[in-house]
């Protein structure tokens, strides 16, 4: 009874015991989990603090942004930009100084032009390559490292030296427009996100100085060319599609103001041109118009021009009426004075030797002048539109024989070889007299300004339409420039003036308004070491006379 007692006894506190452990597990895992509790709620806490830290960051460089662009947008005069630039970047770092420096291309050195929380003195120079500014100038990229300038930065307490400093390039693409300087007296410097803001906020200020850049240069072009404009005695304008003046110059205000408008037919696609009265007297004003689009073939507008012509018509006029009068003048007297030196002579038996060479002299050179009186009436009378022609059927061959043999004995004296190649050719419907005087003055042309051993070939092919005519020769050539105005009336090239050959400038005058009149085309090629090649087209249909309504027909010779 006794020993079951006893072992009763040790079963309940066995029991006891265990109820004791298993209450002291159950503590320690309840310590153990509040314990846990603390720690996840510690951890949140500084995740939720790291991330309100980082969104005023963010929120911070964002108002960073907007007021850089805020301030770079307004309308503030060019002249602060480069402080207000300088501001910006300082805020972006919370820098306590700094310089900004303008660089430009091909220069090593760039003083500052702004400068912020420096204490008084000589504004600092960088150079390209030198330091964390040069080292930023040099690459286009953002540089930091030790300032050891010695520049002190003011402050509540006084000044204090300057250690640390990052370079921020200012870049339009590759180019670096300008370079900042953001000193501080911390060696620590700044931090990743500070850079990336700076380099935000440099961005836009590069924009900012580019814009004042191109600005710069339209308000300098549009300068340059309203001088010129004003500059230009004709009246020029340029009219939208609707008429409307886009920009014009001063003649063209006047002309305005006083009644004349520059409309034209604004939708045209190409040039035109007329006449209208000026309404300052009795004058006249050629009035030419043209459209003008950018490189993109988009229309602009259409250029207007009014000239005053009034001078120059009355200028011609008169010019006009003085050739008509002289050549009429001369022509008689001259035909008489020939007429007698042939018969004295033809009958020049009882002339001594020297009396018969000096009337020879004097009749060449009479008949020279008469050559002369008759090239200024045919180009006043082309001029003047009463140029008409003899329409017969010709032998151009034969004409082209007759021209060459006419100037062979010149040729031969000059020590020049003429030949002449003609191939069978139909006969063409024109004035025989004028394409003879074509001839003479191509080939009189070609053999004068050909060198003693020169050579000049005159050919004649039949190209089914038209005939073909060729004047070549091996003589000086005329200089490109020249080639544009060889047709003008009294126009001569530099080398034959220089060269002092003989000539008054109308040959050519002459044979572009024989061939013109009979519907034809000449064209010339020619090189100064090679000499010079005339080529005629002369269609076999050609116009029975000088059509004064084809448009250009009273510009021949001119």
């Amino acid at each position: 009874m006794e020993g079951e007692l006893i072992a009763v006894v040790a079963v309940a506190a066995l029991a006891i015991a265990a109820i004791g452990a298993l209450a002291w597990a159950l503590g320690g895992w309840r310590r153990a989990d509040v314990h846990a509790r603390e720690i996840l709620l510690g951890e949140r806490e500084a995740d939720l603090q790291a991330a309100r830290y980082e969104s005023a960051l963010h929120r911070d460089r964002v108002e960073v942004l907007h007021r850089a662009a805020d301030r770079l947008t307004s309308a503030a005069p060019d002249d602060r930009l480069p402080g207000t630039i300088l501001e910006l970047l300082l805020d972006a770092v919370r820098a306590p100084a700094g310089t900004l420096h303008l660089v430009r291309e091909g220069d090593v050195a760039a003083p500052a032009v702004a400068a912020q929380g420096l204490s008084p003195g000589v504004l600092p120079t960088i150079r390209l390559g030198d330091g964390p500014a040069g080292h930023a100038w040099r690459d286009g990229r953002i540089a930091t490292g030790e300032h050891d300038l010695g520049h002190a930065i003011d402050s509540p307490n006084g000044t204090v030296p300057a250690v640390f400093e990052v370079a921020v390039p200012l870049r339009d693409g590759d180019r670096v427009l300008a370079v900042a300087r953001l000193v501080s007296t911390d060696e620590r410097g700044y931090g990743a996100g500070q850079l990336l803001t700076a380099e935000k906020v440099a961005a836009l200020g590069a924009l900012a100085l580019a814009h004042r850049e191109l600005r710069a240069a339209a308000l300098q072009a549009t300068r340059v060319n309203a001088a010129v404009l004003d500059a230009t005695p004709d009246a020029l304008a340029l009219l939208a599609a609707d008429g409307t003046v886009i920009v014009e110059n001063e003649p063209m205000r006047e002309l305005r103001a006083a009644g004349v408008e520059p409309v034209t037919d604004l939708q045209a696609e190409g040039e035109l041109r007329d006449e209208l009265p000026n309404p300052a007297g009795d004058g006249v004003l050629l009035r030419f118009s043209t459209p003008m689009r950018d490189e993109t073939g988009t229309p602009l507008g259409r250029v207007v021009v009014l000239r005053d012509i009034t001078g120059e018509r009355e200028s011609e006029r008169l010019k006009d009426e003085f050739f008509a009068l002289v050549s009429h003048e001369l022509r008689t007297p001259l035909t008489s004075i020939i007429g007698y030196l042939d018969l004295v002579l033809d009958d020049g038996e009882g002339l001594d030797a020297d009396t018969q060479r000096f009337l020879e002299v004097v009749q060449r050179n009479a008949r020279r002048l008469l050559r002369l009186v008759g090239d200024l009436l045919f180009v006043a009378q082309v001029e003047a539109g009463q140029l008409s022609l003899e329409q017969t059927q010709v032998d151009l061959g034969q004409i082209a024989a007759e021209a060459v043999e006419a100037a062979r004995p010149r040729a031969e004296g000059n020590g020049v070889s003429l030949v002449l190649s003609a191939e069978p050719a139909r006969p063409l419907s024109g004035d025989r007299d004028r394409f003879g005087q074509m001839l003479d003055n191509l080939i009189g042309n070609a053999v004068k300004f050909s060198p003693d051993g020169g050579h000049v070939e005159v050919s004649l092919s039949d190209e089914g339409n038209a005939a073909i005519l060729e004047v070549r020769d091996t003589g000086m050539g005329i200089p490109p420039e020249d080639l544009d105005r060889l047709f003008e009336r009294f126009f001569r090239s530099s080398d034959a003036t220089r060269r002092a050959v003989p000539g008054v400038g109308l040959g050519l005058t002459i044979v572009k308004a024989i061939v013109d009149a009979h519907g034809g085309t000449i064209e010339v090629a020619s090189d100064p070491r090679e000499g010079t090649t005339f080529l005629i087209t002369l269609p076999y249909r050609s116009r029975p006379e000088l059509d004064l309504d084809e448009p250009g027909a009273l510009e021949v010779g001119r």
